[in-house]
C-alpha cells in the first residue's frame, strides 16, 4: 500500500475517555483504517492484561506495545516474536535496600503472570487490573523470585522523590519518572533505552514504514520520545504541557471528544 500509515495510540487521556470506554465512533473509524490498510497500534503503560480489552475490542492484528516498550507482542500474529525486557530480581532488591523503608509506602513489580508487592493497593489494583494475576504479597526482598517487567515505587511523600533519584541513577542505564496528578506519589524506574519510541521502531520496521509515515498521538511524558521518534507528532489538547512543545500538532478536541479521530481525519484522506 503506498500511502501506508502506522499510527501508535496511547490509552490514557488519549484513546480512551476518563471513564475507560471508547466511543463507537472512534471504534468504527480505527476499523475503517485497518480496513483501508493502515496499520494501528496501541503503545502504552499499562500491562497486556489492561490492554488486550481495547486491542480486541477495535479487532487489531498489529503488536501492541505494552510497559512502555518493555514487552511487545502481537497475540493475533503467531509469526511475531515477542519483545521482553526485564530487570534482574537482585538489582530491585539492591534499588529497595538503598532507598531504605522509610521511604517506601509500596512496590509493584510484576510479569504477565505474577505481581509482587509489599502491601494490597486498590489504586494500582484499578489501573493495572490484578483479575486472573498470582498477586505476592511481602517484603520484596524475601518474596519476588523472578525477574519482573517493571518496578513501580510509592513514596511515603513526595520528599522522598531526591532520594529515589538518586538510588536508581547510580546503577547504569536506570531512569527513573515520576507520575502526575492522581498517582503523584508514584515513580517508575525503567532502562533509558526500552520506550515507546524503541518499540514504535520495531514495529516501523516490521512493516517497513517510512518516518513520514509515521504518526504517534499522545498526552503524558512517557509518550515524549514516541512523539519525538514519529514522522507526525500529535499531543492530545488535554494532554501535559511538556508534550504539547514537541509535538507538530495539537488535537482539536480532547479525548473525552474523539480527539484522536479529528486528528487523524486532517492527515488520512
Amino acid at each position: 500500500m503506498a500511502n501506508q500509515y502506522l499510527i501508535a495510540l496511547d490509552l490514557d487521556g488519549t484513546l480512551l475517555r476518563d471513564d475507560g470506554t471508547i466511543s463507537e465512533q472512534l471504534i468504527s473509524y480505527l476499523q475503517d483504517l485497518e480496513k483501508q490498510g493502515h496499520i494501528v497500534c496501541i503503545a502504552s503503560g499499562r500491562p497486556i492484561r489492561a490492554i488486550s480489552k481495547y486491542y480486541n475490542l477495535i479487532g487489531l492484528k498489529s503488536p501492541m506495545i505494552c510497559y512502555n516498550g518493555a514487552y511487545i507482542t502481537a497475540p493475533n500474529n503467531p509469526e511475531f516474536d515477542d519483545f521482553v525486557s526485564t530487570f534482574p530480581k537482585e538489582l530491585i532488591k539492591e534499588i529497595v535496600d538503598e532507598l531504605g523503608e522509610k521511604h517506601i509506602a509500596n512496590i509493584m513489580c510484576e510479569t504477565n503472570d505474577d505481581i509482587w508487592l509489599i502491601r494490597e493497593d486498590s489504586v494500582l489494583s484499578d489501573f493495572f487490573w490484578h483479575d486472573n494475576m498470582n498477586v505476592h504479597y511481602g517484603r520484596i526482598q524475601d518474596i519476588l523470585d523472578q525477574d519482573p517487567m517493571t518496578m513501580l515505587i510509592e513514596t511515603t511523600s513526595t520528599e522522598a522523590d531526591p532520594y529515589v533519584v538518586k538510588a536508581v541513577e547510580k546503577h547504569p542505564h536506570l531512569k527513573v519518572r515520576f507520575w502526575n496528578g492522581l498517582y503523584a506519589l508514584f515513580s517508575e524506574i525503567y532502562y533509558d533505552y526500552i520506550s515507546k519510541a524503541e518499540g514504535l521502531k520495531m514495529v516501523a520496521d516490521l512493516y517497513k514504514i517510512p518516518h513520514d509515515h509515521v504518526i504517534a498521538i499522545g498526552d503524558a511524558c512517557n509518550d515524549i520520545e514516541m512523539l519525538s521518534f514519529a514522522g507526525i507528532s500529535i499531543a492530545m489538547i488535554n494532554g501535559d504541557k511538556e508534550v504539547k512543545k514537541i509535538a507538530s500538532i495539537i488535537s482539536e478536541f480532547d479525548n473525552e471528544h474523539d480527539g484522536v479521530m479529528h486528528a487523524l481525519k486532517k492527515i488520512i484522506k
